[in-house]
């Protein structure tokens, strides 16, 4: 028999029928089985509840989070809104949360991942608004983040995880907004190729979106590099998200393709001499001039990530007079093509190490050198290979910077060819001058016109 004593009470709505029982202290004491009996003069009756085992643990569970609610919400201060994450119009990302029950003395505080944020803005206590921007937004901005509000009289705290589902939602979200607000695709000339540009409120790599060249098939980047005839065509863009998708296309042929061909020759001739000719002897610059060294002119990454099984392919344009060597590196040693490793020089300017079926050992700092006799440049790319299913690491470039090759010494330079003299009649021939033997990035010798 329970009786209706401190701390419990009963109570007993004749106009509704509802009998209660209250207990302001429900703790492990209480685990059984409550019946409840009604007598009267035309009889007796009784309901029973047990609570005993798991339904005695959820209904435990259940009181202590409403005594620390009633305890948070009452006694200190608290969350009126838990954090959300919010996208702007704008393509802001924003993390936004609402207290309540303040005074002088509350503090708050911004963390991801257990270290804390100091933002650039400090939280409107006033308003009860606390905002944290989420400035380019991507993979890298995922994890758990927290706010703490805390007092004398307490402390609470809310949080979210940035990942998964509400990652995606974001990056959904995004998508939708850029690909509406995306311009006509224009050109931009540099001198190391025609940039095909789209600007958008926002872009990260993590959004769906794909090139497509005029055979309609995706393309990595947007510079046509040393542009050719053949890369003459329409070119498309295409930003996804799970609604729609938005397309814009520009058709690189004809005079648009031969104003865009001239200024990049221009900005070209403009920089092609060497950014290291101050180091070269006086009486060397004159040739430098007219032949410039090997070089690197662009579309190697720094860095590249990719999943095993898949084929690398690593291809840039280079540039120079003589015409090339290419050599690759992995590790410092030099990469020996076979069926897995192709080296290829394509027209003498697009250089390229493919790796089919990329494994975790190929993983490493790859080198590609370009060099003629008059010098050249290597240049480092980190690859970094991971499995199926695990979390894209983050691979931070630890690279040597370019490093030009100063020339071979002596420098060969050129003659005017000029026509030989008439062969005179026949005669004991002299010796012949040795010949010079014939090596990497040197020249033949030039025999002189007839006059």
């Amino acid at each position: 028999m329970i009786s209706d004593t401190q701390p419990n009470k009963m109570g007993h709505d004749v106009a509704t029928g509802i009998i209660e029982f209250i207990m302001d202290h429900f703790t492990e004491e209480n685990e059984g089985t409550y019946t409840c009996q009604i007598t009267d003069g035309g009889g007796k009756a009784q309901s029973s509840l047990v609570l005993i085992g798991n339904a005695f643990k959820a209904a435990l569970a259940e009181a202590d989070f409403q005594r620390r609610e009633y305890i948070r919400v009452k006694e200190g201060p608290h969350f009126s809104e838990f954090l959300s994450l919010q996208i702007g119009d704008d393509c802001s990302v924003t993390l936004v949360c609402k207290v309540a029950n303040l005074k002088k003395e509350s503090v708050f505080h911004w963390f991801r991942e257990d270290t804390e944020i100091i933002p650039d803005v400090k939280p409107d206590l006033g308003s009860g608004v606390c905002k944290l921007p989420i400035k380019e937004f991507s993979m890298k901005t995922a994890g758990i983040y927290k706010a703490t509000i805390s007092d004398d009289r307490g402390k609470d705290m809310s949080q979210i995880n940035i990942s998964g589902k509400v990652f995606d939602d974001a990056i959904n979200k995004l998508s939708q907004l850029a690909g509406a607000s995306a311009a006509e695709l224009v050109i931009n000339c540099t001198a190391t190729g025609i940039q095909l540009q789209c600007h958008m409120k926002y872009y990260t790599l993590e959004m769906n979106i794909t090139w497509y060249n005029g055979l309609n098939s995706p393309t990595v980047t947007r510079l046509v590099v040393e542009p050719v005839e053949k890369d003459k065509g329409k070119y498309s863009i295409v930003i996804t998200d799970p609604e729609n998708s938005h397309k814009r296309t520009l058709d690189l042929s004809g005079d648009v393709y031969e104003k865009a061909f001239a200024e990049f020759q221009k900005l070209k001739c403009q920089t092609g001499s060497p950014n290291d000719e101050s180091l070269l002897p006086s009486h060397l610059l004159h040739n430098w001039l007219r032949h410039t060294l090997r070089r690197v002119v662009g579309g190697l990454p720094d860095v590249v990530t990719i999943m095993e099984k898949k084929t690398l392919s690593l291809t840039c344009t280079v540039c120079g007079d003589p015409k090339p060597q290419v050599s690759w590196l992995k590790n410092g040693s030099e990469v020996e093509p076979d069926d897995q490793y192709v080296v290829s020089l394509d027209q003498g300017k697009f250089a390229s190490l493919t790796i089919k079926g990329v494994s975790m050992e190929d993983s490493g700092r790859y080198t590609m050198i370009v060099q003629n006799k008059y010098g050249g440049e290597s240049v480092d790319i980190v690859v970094s290979v991971y499995r199926h299913g695990e979390k894209i690491p983050e691979a931070k470039p630890t690279l040597t910077p370019k490093t030009i090759i100063p020339p071979k010494l002596p420098i060969e330079i050129p003659q005017p060819k000029t026509q030989p003299a008439p062969s005179a009649a026949p005669s004991t021939p002299s010796p012949a001058a040795p010949k010079a033997a014939l090596g990497r990035g040197v020249k033949s010798p030039t025999p002189s016109r007839r006059k």
